[in-house]
């Protein structure tokens, strides 16, 4: 039984006093999966909105343009109360999006819940996003449960008979099965590809050291080596779906119906008279029943008997019963027959509607109610919100590179707090808050009213008092008796023009100022108010509480000798800014657009708090006590990619920066910035929710129209082999050589030779599985750098440091410390790192034999795709992999002078100053000048070292065959047979290339992928739509770097070159286009011409 609204509202406190019998849960899904639709069913369920209304009015999207795109766009939460029994409980529901674009919403979503419903589209199967929230389920340890929605779409749409119909769902549910599994292997082998690779390697290395070893002697071996991946020790029986252990249910969200196997195990376990354990463990599978004998027995093998299987004679045949009879034979009588053998009782006005939608949807909806079935799965198979484990306690609170005993004492304590979960006044408070959001004031149920009761004052006659009204009258009567002359004393008491005029003036004064109290206080009611989207995860937190906002770096350890008795003041927080002092101003119950005020939040619960939007920046863990650390940082699957300029007039620039810093509050994803030029830069996910921040931008927070700049797309630069083939792919060798080839190294070296030493060098375009490797542990090269340190130099160099303006020993104790606060895990991805980038290295040739172990630093920042290789035979300093020490080298005063100098040429390169990628600049010989034995006289600066150090790793780059490289979309459309081609023309137009494509079995969909330059992708989905009258749905997600192969310095070359285009070609070329707006756009120079040739023009028609 579900509850009422009512029920909820005054049970509410009730429900919240027992966190065993709170559900947190998310729904998750690809876009236009249903997940809307089933929101709507469970809300309908208490009464929130109208049943008829379900699956249609999008309840929990409240935004205008989400009801225009037809797509959720930010996550929110509903509470719902449900019985079972004697049970009650509290269901906090929150729906996230399906779009890529906000894929950060559902990040938030994921952090507060303990389970999820994944939703799929039986006909579409198992998409792109749908593999990345059941992954992000999986990083967050929660609980998943399936929903295979859209069955009503196989029978009506696909015509399938009940056996194929039955045959694509156990295919679909065998994807999701499929990729679960795949996530467990990763999980618990603890690999990769490259490291089963190397596992592999490493086996077959063993054997053929053992060949004198029998096969009967190795077998055992290899069985017990493949025994301590610990296949076999890890419990999967949780992993995967199956209908018979309940954690399916079949459902058409849209028509309002969904079941369980248990359900129909229960209503035909009396009729047939079996076993209803039996027959929930074979009405899914490969059973059907047997009446030899005059028995009905149970039994495997329906496939290969061609029977149908339980599942389809006992469930769906029933099904497609019922759409035949309302949807094909639109039977009344023959519909009421039905009804009566389903045991549902059809209303007289349904009967005669003519709306057979609805006639379906309330005769299934009556049959099969979605809401209880999908309510009693979760409290059944969904962890409740006290049963936090160590485990995940420990992941909330530490991240995976620090170990959890480097805490202080005083927090690790904490992790009890969450597994207790309890609400006593003794139990700590902490709090998460995932997000703010902002709501109108009206929303609030104690502002709503108050509103209205100031808004009746004014509308409504019988609220103005009877002295009013009497006044009121008598005026009246006055000016027609003066305007009438009819009163008997009329000539005595005749109204002066004045006095009729001070009249008037009196009630359009009184007017004007009822009208602008309301406009006022609609003004208030309109007004935006931000809310933290939080979870109380233990103790009790109450309206006016005073706690501590602690920002994502807050580290107990730093004021952990701060504290007196435990509380820290005000004064002694001037100079922290990740602790703040805070007081909630409000609490209040979550339910879709409304907000319901409570008097006290216990343990388990997820709320709204009003108060804290001045201490907190987009996320923040709140707690009684300052020793809390601060929740690890939530798992972003989207990466921000583009980015505009926001401009506004010079009167409301203080009103644009004011809503910049509410919009980068609020949203999750976006990042905004000021740039050196002095233009405001906002960097969003993909093309959607860049309209949906300026949108926001305009309408909410700042209030002021905006002009917003061309996508300002990233690039980077490169070096790459020199070209075996020229533009026509001819080889370069013969008589095709290269007629504009000067005498020069081949390899690139520069060497400068002047005042500040000697220094050579050349750049080499690094292998590509190494790029790679880079580019994916950027996090972990950020430790590595971090744990190496930098390198100081001897005692007899001190002092040329010192007069040079530098420290002489940096203080080695915060990177030993930061060692030893890296967690085993975190030493051991550093060593697999390192081994793997050693193998790639070996792979790419002799060249790079020992490349691995002469690292000298990464870049830019540190932990970029760009490797500078210390090859000096006079200066042997330890590598990034080692810690760091003393070296008693005059070089040494001047390393991280050197490294900083790769850093800022790595950062911009000369091509357009964007940041490189791919690049290694090896240093093959670096001296100072010998005037002086003594070092002393060096005379020699940090930024002289730092210029050198840049301009001459920037000439050697310019050295080599310069590339630019794009950022590239991942494009996964869903698209129709018949506009398959007018796809491919949209794609081929855009520079874009097909990966794959494959027609969905059982449907006339299809299913391609392809990559699209991001700086091409502006206008991409609406220029598909139109061009395949909306058949295809493009989902754009950020892929990968990928390199431009057009020299952007192109000229004819070669003789076959000179031969076709001649000396001065005027083809386009792509990649100076891009190079040259972009160093438009950056204010530098470009070598594009006005007048190329400084010739008479003629025209064509008059040969003058």
């Amino acid at each position: 039984m579900v509850a009422g609204q009512q029920d909820q509202r005054s049970n509410a406190y009730a429900l919240m006093e027992n966190p065993h019998n709170i559900r947190n849960l998310c729904i998750m899904a690809h876009v236009d999966h249903g997940k809307t639709s089933l929101a709507d069913n469970l809300v309908a369920s208490n009464g929130l909105i109208s049943q008829r209304l379900a699956g249609r009015i999008r309840y929990m999207d409240s935004r205008k343009d989400e009801a225009e795109r037809g797509i959720t766009m930010k996550s929110s939460c509903v509470s719902l109360a449900y019985s079972k029994g004697d049970e009650k409980y509290l269901i906090n529901l929150i729906d996230s999006p399906g779009h890529v674009d906000f894929s950060s919403e559902v990040s938030t979503a994921v952090r507060l819940c303990d389970g999820t419903i994944i939703v799929v589209d039986v006909i579409e199967g198992v998409c792109a996003q749908t593999k990345v929230v059941l992954q992000q389920a999986w990083v967050e340890n929660i609980q998943p449960v399936l929903v295979l929605n859209k069955i009503d779409r196989l029978i009506l749409e696909t015509k399938l008979s009940p056996i194929d119909c039955y045959y694509h769902i156990a295919q679909v549910l065998e994807q999701v099965n499929a990729y679960m599994g795949e996530l467990f292997n990763t999980t618990v082998l603890g690999k990769t590809a490259e490291g089963v690779e190397r596992r592999q390697q490493a086996e077959r290395e063993r054997r053929l050291s053992e060949r004198k070893i029998s096969e009967s002697e190795t077998a055992p071996e290899a069985k017990q080596i493949f025994s301590d991946w610990g296949i076999d020790q890890v419990d999967d029986s949780d992993l995967y779906f199956t209908p018979e252990q309940g954690n399916v249910i079949f459902a058409s969200a849209y028509d309002g119906w969904g079941f369980s196997i248990a359900h129909f195990a229960e209503q035909f376990a009396n009729k047939l008279g079996m076993n209803r354990t039996v027959l929930n463990k074979t009405l899914w599978g490969d059973y059907y029943i047997s009446s030899k004998g005059g028995e009905k027995k149970i039994m495997r093998g329906a496939r290969d008997k061609r029977k149908n299987p339980l599942f389809v004679s006992l469930i769906l045949e029933n099904l497609y019963k019922v759409y035949d009879t309302v949807m094909s034979k639109k039977d009344n009588i023959e519909l009421e027959k039905l009804a009566g053998c389903l045991g549902v009782k059809l209303p007289v006005h349904v009967l005669k509607s003519t709306d057979i939608r609805a006639k379906l949807n309330m005769l299934c909806n009556k049959w099969l109610p979605l809401a209880p079935a999908v309510l009693e799965m979760v409290v059944e198979h969904l962890p409740s919100a006290a049963s936090i484990s160590k485990e995940r306690a420990m992941k909330l609170m530490c991240s995976a590179t620090q170990r959890f005993d480097s805490l202080p004492e005083k927090s690790q304590e904490l992790q009890n707090a969450f597994v207790k979960c309890s609400s006593d006044e003794n139990a700590p408070l902490i709090v998460y808050v995932s997000k703010i959001f902002c709501v109108p004031r009206k929303h609030f149920q104690d502002e709503k009213s108050e509103g209205n009761k100031g808004f009746h004052v004014q509308n409504v006659k019988s609220s103005i008092s009877e002295e009013e009204m009497a006044k009121r009258r008598e005026e009246a009567r006055r000016m027609k008796e003066a305007a009438t002359g009819n009163s008997d004393d009329s000539k005595g008491k005749e109204l002066s023009s004045e006095e009729m005029a001070e009249i008037m003036r009196q009630q359009q004064e009184k007017l004007a100022d009822k009208e602008r109290e309301r406009e006022e206080k609609q003004k208030l009611l309109e007004e935006e108010v931000f809310v933290a989207f939080a979870r109380v995860y233990s103790g009790a937190l109450k309206p006016g509480q005073k706690v501590y906002v602690l920002g994502p770096k807050h580290d107990p350890s730093k004021i952990i000798n701060m504290l007196d008795n435990g509380e820290l003041t005000e004064e002694q927080l001037k100079d922290n800014i990740h602790v703040h002092i805070g007081q909630v101003k409000g609490i209040y119950l979550l339910l879709g657009r409304e907000l319901e005020p409570l008097e006290c939040a216990t343990a388990g619960t997820v709320i709204g708090i009003t108060g804290l939007e001045d201490q907190i920046i987009k996320s923040a863990t709140i707690s009684s006590t300052p020793v809390m650390p601060a929740f690890t940082e939530l798992t972003q699957n989207a990466t921000p990619i583009l980015r505009v300029a926001v401009l506004a007039n010079v009167k409301d620039l203080p009103k644009l920066r004011a809503g910049l810093k509410l919009l980068n509050q609020a949203d999750p994803c976006v990042q905004v910035s000021l740039q050196r030029s002095g233009e405001y830069v906002i960097v969003t996910a993909g093309e959607v929710h860049l309209q949906r921040c300026i949108d926001d931008l305009q309408e909410r927070y700042a209030g002021v129209p905006v002009q917003v700049s061309d996508p300002i797309v990233p690039f980077r630069e490169t070096i790459i082999e020199k070209p075996k083939v020229d533009r026509l792919n001819e080889a370069i060798e013969g008589e095709n050589v290269n007629t504009k080839v000067e005498d020069e190294d081949p390899l690139g070296r520069v060497e400068i030779n002047g005042s500040v030493g000697r220094l050579l060098c050349r750049a080499a375009p690094l292998p590509e599985s190494v790029t790679k490797l880079l580019d994916q542990y950027k996090d972990l090269l950020h430790l590595i750098t971090n744990k190496a340190g930098s390198v100081v130099a001897g005692e007899n160099i001190e002092t040329v440091a010192e007069s040079n303006g530098m420290e002489g020993k940096p203080d080695l104790e915060s990177t030993q410390k930061a060692q030893e606060n890296l967690s085993n895990v975190t030493l051991k991805a550093m060593s697999e790192l390192r081994f793997q980038l050693d193998k790639a290295f070996k792979e790419a040739g002799s060249e790079w034999e020992n490349a691995v172990n002469e690292i000298w630093s990464f870049g830019p920042d540190g932990c970029g795709p760009n490797v500078l290789l210390n090859r000096i035979g006079a200066y042997k300093r330890p590598s990034i992999w080692d810690k760091a020490t003393a070296i008693d080298s005059p070089l040494a005063a001047y390393d991280t002078n050197f490294v900083t100098g790769f850093q800022l040429a790595t950062a911009a390169g000369p091509l357009c100053e964007e940041p490189m990628m791919g690049v290694c600049f090896i240093i093959e010989d670096w001296s100072l000048p010998q005037k002086e034995c003594d070092t002393k006289q060096f005379g020699i600066s940090a930024g002289q070292i730092i210029s050198l150090s840049k301009d001459t790793l920037r000439k050697a780059f310019e050295k080599q065959c310069q590339r630019l490289m794009c950022a590239m979309y991942s494009c996964v459309i869903s698209v129709t047979s018949e506009v398959v081609g007018k796809m491919y023309n949209v794609i081929g137009k855009r520079q874009g290339r097909i990966v794959s494509g494959d027609i969905t079995e059982g449907s006339t969909s299809w299913n391609v992928t392809a990559y699209l330059p991001v700086i091409e992708s502006m206008n991409f989905a609406n220029e598909l739509r139109k061009s395949t009258s909306g058949e295809a749905i493009p989902q754009l997600v950020f892929s990968h770097w990928e390199v431009l192969d057009v020299d952007p310095a192109w000229e004819p070359q070669t003789t076959e070159e000179l031969a076709h285009w001649g000396e001065k070609s005027d083809s386009e070329n792509i990649a100076k286009n891009y190079i040259n707006s972009v160093r438009k756009r950056k204010g530098l120079a470009t070598d594009e011409k006005i007048i190329e040739y400084a010739e008479k023009q003629r025209t064509l028609s008059k040969n003058k």
